[in-house]
């Protein structure tokens, strides 16, 4: 079969021979100044450990021999690394790095080619025509996936030369220094439509001519490059849902759950908890004291920092997984897919004066979101009433807020462990075992605040514990106090920290002895990840990600719940023991399981041993 489809590639091409991927040139010296990118080869781009494995994946996945592999796809994915060079995928979101556009692609790629297996293809067509489609329909996939951010580099990114000259992917291979500049004001949602300019430039003519001997694959992968992905059929949604995976992968949530069954979007999930929210919990438009919002005309106001906490909270006490704990990359998220209304900047937050009527006032500029009411009521009859004020924009550039800090969110490589992370997934010979992919730090500590060992990455589970009261603007200014941005969440008891924990784990919400999990078992007792129990429990009872969970912890060391050690020591060391790496990690110790697990107590996690002090 495999020499069946050579043939006929080389029958459709008026070539004999597939050309090689053109390497661009030597980079020049850059001129003076920081910032500035170099051109590499497509051989470089392609050598890192990581996209080697993808590459190794995807060749997998497409059952092809070795040569016909090299001429479907390694010479496409080659023609894109040259063109997207060290492009981020996006400019604060996921992948936001140099080179992440092209990590991010082959990413998806693999996903792609690992959902379709799942499916015989074309859909409902008799079994002779799929075995005959069938590498076709693989190939259409797998090449749809390649294009789907490929516009990025036309309609988000401004590349600009050391030359001082624009440039476009239309135009030779970049072979001198480049500068990256986010556009203002893009539309997001050109990009997928933009990509459909790059695909005789990426693809081979080959390629090109063998998908188009195939109606419904064709149609199909026309519609989904150019953006159509709803009327795109099944191959729209097969990208769409490995484009998510890698969404969520990078975002450390569970990639092989989206995988698994398709999930909606988190911008519909962010839209759905907005309108529960302005509809049954916020305090909107009150004359005489603060709220959580003013709806006008035309906009509904809302607190910035009150919202993205509750936002937060709400999706992860529904169990959503992949909520950016950053406020810039949720707030990147509802811009990109139009939930709010940037300022004439581009940015997300507004600053604003308010003043009612009736003389009352904030006395100082508030930080909001702005959204369109027809977001969030069908009808204008459903609207409460208008704000009896005005919400007057600053004369100032609005700034974006962030729970962390409010520096300019930084380019940051990935860390190692993502691409291990991201490999494991698909389970090839060499990967790591669930107890390597534990994080941790080198030297025991003892401290009762100790340094972060983890990253949050695994699912997380609806709280059903009490949820802690929020201090925003409306409490704060009915006791006449003046609310900031970084006002924080009233911390629970630790009692409650307890209750939650033994709800989750009873319900099989949190999860334990398993990869990135906060809870294990180890020597017949109770193990607790800290402070990562802590944040779980703070992120998915108030959505808050700053620093309330050490209020927590302290709280829960006076419930004496926890060993100590000789020297009354409360933080204990564990060792993970890998097939390859020996890594420790640090935690409290309950020595009686039962009073967690009730009466089904876990065996011990048999990669984890405690470390004698």
């Amino acid at each position: 079969m495999k020499t069946g489809i050579h043939a006929k590639l080389k029958w459709l091409s008026r070539d004999k021979t597939v050309p090689a991927p053109e390497n661009p040139p030597s980079p020049q010296e850059a001129p003076p100044g920081d910032g500035w990118l170099y051109p590499q080869s497509t051989d470089t781009l392609l050598s890192t450990p990581l996209r080697q494995q993808l590459l190794k994946i995807i060749w997998q996945r497409t059952s092809l021999s070795g040569k016909l592999f090299d001429e479907l796809y390694r010479v496409p994915v080659a023609r894109f690394a040259g063109l997207v060079q060290l492009l981020p995928a996006s400019e604060y979101h996921h992948h936001s790095y140099p080179g992440g556009l092209l990590d991010h692609t082959l990413e998806v790629m693999a996903f792609a080619a690992k959902l379709r297996q799942r499916h015989l293809l074309p859909p409902g067509a008799a079994p002779e025509d799929q075995a005959r489609e069938a590498e076709a329909w693989t190939a259409g996939i797998i090449y749809a996936a390649l294009l789907h951010d490929a516009g990025k580099a036309i309609t988000d990114i401004g590349i600009i030369t050391s030359s001082n000259q624009p440039w476009y992917p239309w135009q030779q291979p970049l072979n001198v220094p480049y500068r990256l500049k986010y556009r203002k004001n893009r539309d997001h949602q050109l990009h997928p439509v933009a990509g459909s300019l790059l695909a005789a430039k990426i693809l081979p003519a080959t390629a090109l001519n063998w998908l188009a001997q195939y109606r419904e694959l064709y149609s199909s992968f026309l519609l989904c490059i150019s953006g159509h992905y709803d009327r795109a059929g099944v191959l729209g949604e097969l990208v769409q849902e490995a484009d998510r995976a890698s969404v969520a992968q990078f975002m450390g949530a569970n990639a092989s759950s989206a995988l698994e069954r398709p999930q909606p979007s988190l911008a519909k999930q962010i839209l759905i908890a907005l309108r529960e929210l302005v509809q049954a919990e916020f305090k909107l438009s009150n004359a005489s004291s603060g709220s959580d919002g003013w709806l006008t005309q035309d906009a509904l106001w809302l607190i910035s920092k009150t919202t993205a906490d509750r936002i937060r909270a709400w999706l992860l006490q529904q169990g959503i997984t992949g909520v950016p704990d950053s406020n810039t990359r949720l707030f990147d998220e509802m811009q990109s897919h139009g939930l709010i209304v940037p300022t004439p900047e581009g940015k997300a937050v507004w600053s604003c004066a308010i003043s009612a009527d009736s003389g009352w006032s904030p006395g100082c500029s508030l930080t909001l979101l702005r959204l369109s009411p027809a977001r969030l009521w069908n009808t204008p009859e459903e609207r409460p009433p208008l704000f009896a004020g005005q919400v007057t924009p600053a004369d100032v550039q609005a700034r974006e807020i962030s729970t962390e800090s409010h520096a300019p969110a930084t380019v940051i490589p990935p860390k190692d462990d993502l691409a291990d992370l991201t490999l494991s997934l698909f389970s090839l010979p060499g990967s790591e075992t669930a107890a390597d992919n534990i994080q941790s730090e080198e030297k025991p500590g003892h401290n009762d605040t100790p340094e972060p060992v983890h990253q949050d990455s695994s699912p997380l589970p609806p709280s059903t514990a009490p949820v802690a009261t929020f201090t925003n603007y409306r409490e704060l200014s009915e006791t006449s106090k003046t609310r900031t941005d970084n006002d924080e969440a009233i911390t629970p008891p630790g009692t409650d920290f307890v209750t939650w924990l033994k709800t989750g784990i009873q319900a099989s919400k949190i999860i334990v002895n398993d990869t990135m999990a906060r809870v294990h078992m180890v020597e017949g007792k109770v193990f607790l990840v800290s402070p990562e129990i802590f944040k779980l429990y703070i992120k998915t009872t108030t959505g808050s990600t700053g620093d309330e969970w050490k209020r927590v912890q302290k709280v829960f060391q006076k419930l004496k719940l926890h060993q100590r050690g000789p020297d009354g020591v409360n933080i204990f060391v564990c060792e993970v023991r890998g097939p390859r790496k020996t890594r420790r990690v640090k935690g409290y110790l309950l020595d009686k399981p039962e009073e967690i697990f009730g009466n089904s107590v876990p065996e011990d996690n048999p990669y984890l041993s405690i470390i004698m002090q």
